[in-house]
């Protein structure tokens, strides 16, 4: 049996891909069903977002397994499954295990440490059980890498500091202007970076957003998409002085934003403090705005300054978090062997507790008393007991390094333990009695 991830992120696959693939919440379930059609799979599990698309499978079959997915990714992607394989990656066992833990904890995210990922991991695992998708191995793998991910968060600073430009301007205003709550935004621009702008000042708690763009149609889609106001370019000018912040980021290859017309809005606010930052290459505000008094004005090379200090700072977090990962995936991995050897020893003790009653009956003991027999047959036991300690523990921490399984097939010969008899080197949940899958 195997734990294979079968996927395709930003790290292997360019974004028109990665859009294809993308399975939306209302598809979710049907692509689980067909994910557990396929040829010797019991359970699955599936995350998607907008930077990845990763399947999580148990399977007996495991080369079937994969390509029955890489099918699977190219129906949804309209793509053949020759031209989609070279965008995938594939891991299994161990390395499943440590990918999905280092995604949950936001090592293996675009942005380093990003939040998102781990409730999206969280929700994933939660859909799958719920649909029953996924049973003892993968429940426990994603409660295993929320919890992970959880120590990562919160015993290391990986997810501290802005890294990226729209969010550190977001960042360094609120340092200027301090809280952000009730403040007024104006953004000058529609395109990308303008609107992840956008969506952190609203996350903020900016209480009015203005949009402006030198296309008015494309500031009303803007404003529409994050709860803002749209103004067309001399409305924007005409009410400057409204906004506490300015944020521009266009391709106009001129200044947009001149000294006067900055100085008559400061006019208007009576001297009240301003901040202009400019992220646009070319820049869009004339420097010389940042002579006026209480007006603060920061660059694009600012803010990288800030993302690139808090990005080496993340780098560093990261490798507190990775040896968090990695014991994690141990400890998984020691459950895991666990599972092997418990129904070993179940089935090595029934075979003593069999060999010793076949031999209690055969001695027939007649001229003993109840209390004499109860007596034989305690010590027996207790013979018994001892002698299968020592194999007991060793067998378990065999487990714990990863030898086990031989361990498992030697006894299993030497003992003649039957398929049947609960000594199933297979790990499937049905061969391990109930109450010591958790323990």
């Amino acid at each position: 049996m195997s734990i294979v991830v079968v996927g395709l992120s930003h790290r292997t696959a360019p974004v028109e891909i990665r859009d294809k693939v993308a399975i939306s919440e209302q598809r979710v379930r049907s692509v689980l069903d067909q994910m557990n059609r396929l040829q010797g799979t019991s359970e699955s599990t599936l995350i998607s977002t907008c930077n990845r698309s990763e399947a999580y499978l148990v399977t007996d079959a495991l080369e079937a397994t994969i390509e029955g997915m890489v099918e699977i990714f190219g129906a949804l992607a309209g793509v053949e499954p020759s031209k989609l394989r070279r965008h995938i990656f594939i891991h299994h066992d161990t390395d499943a295990v440590k990918h999905l833990l280092g995604v949950a904890s936001g090592l293996d995210s675009m942005i380093l440490g990003e939040p998102q990922i781990a409730g999206q991991v969280k929700n994933a695992g939660a859909v799958a059980m719920e649909t029953g998708s996924s049973k003892t191995f993968l429940n426990r793998l994603f409660r295993t890498a929320v919890e992970a991910s959880k120590r990562a968060r919160t015993e290391t600073e990986i997810g501290v500091g802005a890294v990226s430009v729209s969010f550190a301007a977001v960042e360094l205003g609120k340092k200027i202007l301090g809280d952000l709550e009730g403040r007024c935004a104006l953004v000058i621009g529609a395109g990308e970076m303008s609107e992840l702008t956008a969506k952190h000042l609203v996350d903020n708690g900016v209480q009015s957003l203005l949009v402006a763009s030198r296309t008015h149609s494309r500031a009303q889609e803007l404003a529409e998409r994050v709860n803002g106001k749209a103004l067309d370019w001399q409305d924007a000018m005409n009410n400057l002085h409204q906004a506490d912040m300015v944020i521009s980021s266009t391709s106009a290859p001129l200044y947009i934003l001149q000294k006067q017309a900055v100085a008559e809005a400061m006019q208007k606010r009576r001297n009240q403090s301003m901040f202009f930052i400019d992220i646009a290459v070319p820049r869009d505000i004339d420097p010389v705005v940042g002579d006026l008094y209480n007006v603060f004005l920061y660059d694009i090379d600012d803010l990288q300054s800030v993302v690139g200090s808090n990005l080496q700072k993340r780098q560093q977090e990261a490798e507190k978090a990775t040896t968090i990962v990695e014991a994690a995936a141990d400890a998984f991995a020691s459950w895991m062997n666990s599972l092997a050897v418990v129904p070993t020893i179940v089935a090595l003790r029934r075979h003593f507790q069999e060999v010793m009653d076949s031999e209690l009956k055969q001695a027939n003991l007649q001229g003993f008393s109840d209390e004499q027999r109860d007596k034989v047959t305690g010590l027996l036991r207790l013979y018994m007991n001892k002698l299968l300690h020592d194999p007991q523990t060793q067998l378990k921490a065999a487990a714990d390094t990863g030898d086990g399984l031989a361990y498992v097939d030697a006894l299993r010969q030497l003992f003649d333990l039957r398929q049947d008899d609960g000594g199933v080197v297979s790990r499937d949940e049905s061969s391990v009695p109930a109450e010591r899958i958790e323990n």
